[in-house]
């Protein structure tokens, strides 16, 4: 376990790294799109980006599609790990093009450096001004979205069970998703199989 944990960290600073690298380059401001889809009513998305130069930011989804799918809410986060003033929303529809009524939205002028930007069904909101605090439903068994009532929901109509979000980020220099930690796991499980067919193969060579 000790060394899952490791690999999964050492993995996790190695894309890091890439992004910081990246953004050393120089690349130029650039629009980036993500999409995918959650399971549960406490999965938080991560997307990490950064800014080269001080420059106005639009971050929105454009998802909740009159229902469909669920209520989405973001929250942005420095390269410390600590919420950026202003930089949480769950209703604004009025940054991006083909946003809904329950869609979310950030605006955010003069902004530089390296962030995390995380997506979560609303009313699940950062827990305090620190990431590593995690979300109101962090502790919570996952409830599927198919059986979970979001705050938000008409339930009278049985709306917002859909998975599928989307997130557009304008202005940035670079971004790339943060695999979740259950993509760490199956990378490693591959890893680690592919060790031990190799191992087995070493073995039976030297056997004959």
């Amino acid at each position: 376990m000790a060394f899952i944990i490791m690999t999964t960290t050492l993995i996790q600073r190695g894309l890091l790294a890439a992004a910081l690298t990246a953004a050393a380059l120089g690349a130029h401001a650039a629009d980036f799109t993500f999409n995918g889809n959650i399971n549960f009513h406490n999965d938080v998305v991560q997307i990490d980006f950064s800014v080269d130069a001080p420059t106005t930011i639009k971050l929105w989804t454009d998802s909740w599609q009159g229902g469909l799918n669920f209520d989405p809410l973001l929250t942005l986060f420095a390269a410390d790990g600590s919420q950026v003033a202003g930089g949480s929303n769950d209703d604004n529809d009025s940054i991006g093009v083909g946003q809904g009524y329950y869609d979310s939205g950030l605006l955010l002028t003069t902004l530089a450096g390296h962030y995390r930007l995380t997506l979560t069904a609303a009313s699940n909101e950062a827990i305090g001004p620190l990431l590593a605090n995690g979300f109101t439903y962090s502790a919570d068994a996952p409830i599927a979205l198919s059986n979970w009532v979001q705050p938000s929901s008409d339930i009278n109509k049985g709306d917002q069970k859909g998975g599928f979000w989307r997130v557009h980020l304008d202005g940035a220099s670079m971004a790339v998703a943060v695999p979740e930690p259950s993509t760490y796991a199956m990378l490693l499980a591959g890893l680690l199989a592919g060790l031990l067919v190799i191992g087995c193969m070493g073995g039976r060579r030297r056997h004959s």
